[in-house]
Formats: C-alpha cells, sequence, structure tokens
C-alpha cells in the first residue's frame, strides 16, 4: 500500500470503521463461543453488557452429569 493509501485509511472515519468491523467480529464470536460453552445466561447478559461475552467465552464448559 502507498503512504498516501495508507494516510487515507488511518484518518477520520477510516480507522473507526475498521476498529468498529474488528470490534463487532470479536463480540459476534465471542458470543457464538460462550453459547457452545453452554454458557446461555452469560450469552443474554451479553447482549446487553459485552463483557460477559468475553467471560462466557473463557470460562470452561459446563459439565454434563450422567444419570445412572
Amino acid at each position: 500500500m502507498t503512504a498516501a493509501l495508507m494516510a487515507g485509511l488511518f484518518s477520520g472515519g477510516g480507522l473507526y470503521a475498521l476498529l468498529g468491523i474488528v470490534w463487532l467480529i470479536l463480540m459476534i464470536s465471542l458470543g457464538i463461543t460462550s453459547i457452545r460453552k453452554g454458557h446461555w445466561v452469560m450469552f443474554i447478559i451479553g447482549l446487553f453488557f459485552p463483557l460477559f461475552w468475553i467471560i462466557g467465552a473463557l470460562l470452561p464448559p459446563k459439565r454434563k452429569y450422567d444419570v445412572g
């Protein structure tokens, strides 16, 4: 990339758009990870407070208990 193109990308709204896209991808992947690990409550709370998606993604998976 040329210097002029890089300067145009990171000036004004280009940087914010790039960071917004990275944030959106990160939040979607963390939300899906918390669901797959069995932390449904963390996912629902994370809709309002995304910090809970990070916590739900970092927690170990819930154990499934065998009956019998």
